[in-house]
């Protein structure tokens, strides 16, 4: 562990940034355009679930073929359709609740690590997963949402598309595509991320606090550090990104934005998010707070009690965070690693998995 110095300097260290300009301005694009259209149409909290589908476009890779780029693409939005359709079981059948997130927390840890998806990896199909498990609705309702949500991956597919062929064509990228396959410990590492959401998540509803997907999605963070240093101080940054993100989130709340406000307000927040996650992670959380109260809650953020809400959200955050960061002591202990390795192998013995 680094000295309380080290973990200060790396908390507001400023990184130079490494991505162009006009990225963070696409994904904007990309995340409120469903919003603008379903404003147009007087369906803006429609518009808001499109609007997380829409942000598969974080996950195109930048490396590769455009074949390969939009493949990969293709795969995150399916990602996020299955994960939010499976979610909605769980409104169906609610002893199915913990037992499918685990189910889906493996899956999307096994497909961040075999693809080597770059961050936000598998965190918004996490979210996509919750969501479909909290989203207040009704059976004959869930086909449309789904719907919904997969018009939001195709909208984002589209931009990402012609985004690609201009990227490449100014660039002349003929870059080859990443390795991937299976990594060291997939198997095991992943089980003790399911687990670790199940957690969060049945701490929260045990706690009975209102929103308990953040916990999912906060623990999901936290546990895919590339090493405990860098889980802790990126726990440390969520947890201030994410209370310094409350004043801004009653900032944007207390505005009474109107369904064209909204969609402004989602494209500006995530171009800046965009511009500052490669610079400092903590600063970049403070927007996550508010852009994610806005999409995830479809609107009823704007209806209710805004403090009652971002509270709900910093304590499932909390939550999230702690058991993250005791799964990524699990994960990156020493003392265990070898009993891990062991385990996986044999697993993969079994399985025939080279």
């Amino acid at each position: 562990m680094p000295r309380i110095d080290q973990q200060l300097s790396q908390l507001i260290q400023f990184n130079r940034p490494a991505r162009a300009w006009h990225m963070p301005v696409a994904a904007g694009i990309a995340a409120s355009l469903p919003i603008f259209l379903a404003a147009s149409i007087g369906r803006w909290q429609d518009g808001l679930i499109a609007s997380l589908g829409a942000m598969v476009f974080l996950n195109l890779p930048y490396q590769g073929s455009f074949l390969f780029r939009m493949v990969q693409l293709l795969a995150c939005s399916f990602g996020f359709v299955a994960c939010f359709s499976l979610g909605f079981i769980a409104q169906v059948i609610p002893v199915m609740t913990l037992p499918l997130l685990g189910f889906i927390g493996f899956w999307v840890a096994i497909f961040g690590r075999y693809f080597r998806l770059a961050p936000p990896a598998g965190v918004f199909m996490i979210i996509s997963a919750a969501l479909g498990m909290f989203l207040p609705s009704q059976v004959h309702q869930m086909p449309y949402f789904i719907g919904v949500l997969s018009l939001g991956c195709l909208v984002s597919g589209m931009i990402a598309c012609v985004y690609t062929l201009v990227l490449m064509y100014q660039q002349r990228d003929h870059s080859s595509a990443p390795s991937f396959g299976y990594a060291d410990d997939m198997i095991v590492n992943s089980s003790i991320v399911a687990i670790a959401i199940v957690l969060s998540v049945a701490i929260a509803l045990m706690l009975d606090l209102p929103r308990p997907y953040w916990a999912a999605a906060s623990c999901f963070v936290i546990i895919t550090g590339i090493s405990f240093q860098s889980i802790w101080i990126k726990q440390l940054q969520r947890l201030i990104g994410t209370a310094l993100g409350m004043l801004v989130a009653w900032w944007v709340l207390s505005l009474n934005l109107s369904a064209w406000g909204v969609a402004l307000a989602v494209m500006a927040l995530v171009m800046i998010i965009e511009t500052l996650v490669v610079r400092n992670y903590a600063l970049a959380i403070v927007f996550v707070t508010p852009m994610t109260l806005l999409i995830a809650e479809n609107g009823q953020v704007l209806e209710t009690d805004h403090m009652q809400i971002i509270l709900a959200r910093f304590w499932d955050t909390l939550i999230g965070c702690l058991v993250g960061l005791v799964g990524g002591f699990v994960i990156h202990s020493p003392r265990l690693r070898p009993k891990l390795s062991a385990i996986d192998h044999s697993i993969r013995r079994r399985l025939h998995i080279l």
